[in-house]
């Protein structure tokens, strides 16, 4: 049977757990390589239990399990250095790279995040998302 999303990879932010691990697993059962991103540390204005390393790895767990790749990234989506590392770690690892791409850019994790919002997201999440405000940093 064909898998949707074999060969392709997505980047997942929120990854630990809830919509961000739902996604990543989904994703995953449709045959796609994933890049799974979460703060899993507490900030002190949210007034409940964020993430943790430990949801983060049941994320890599469950994905696995799935028979595709992931890579697993703790950082802060507030900082663009540290999305641009994660995704070129998720590039770089191993000796099968996740992705044929050249240096990353902004715009490949624009573009990971945009997929869900353009028609295409239709056939994952069953609704096409509306995108306000985007900015094209290429």
């Amino acid at each position: 049977m064909s898998q949707l999303f074999e060969g392709k990879v997505v980047f997942i932010t929120g990854a630990a757990r809830g919509q961000g691990r739902a996604h990543a697993v989904r994703f995953a059962e449709e045959g796609a390589d994933v890049i799974a991103f979460d703060l899993c540390d507490q900030i002190d204005s949210v007034g409940y239990p964020m993430a943790t390393p430990e949801d983060l790895d049941e994320t890599v767990n469950l994905v696995e399990k799935t028979g595709t790749r992931i890579v697993a990234e703790q950082g802060d989506v507030r900082d663009l250095d540290q999305l641009k590392a994660a995704v070129a770690n998720g590039v770089a690892v191993g000796q099968q790279p996740l992705m044929d791409i050249p240096p990353v850019e902004l715009g490949y994790v624009s573009d990971a995040m945009v997929y869900l919002c353009g028609p295409s997201g239709r056939y994952l999440t069953g609704i096409t998302l509306p995108v306000d405000g985007g900015l094209n940093l290429r």
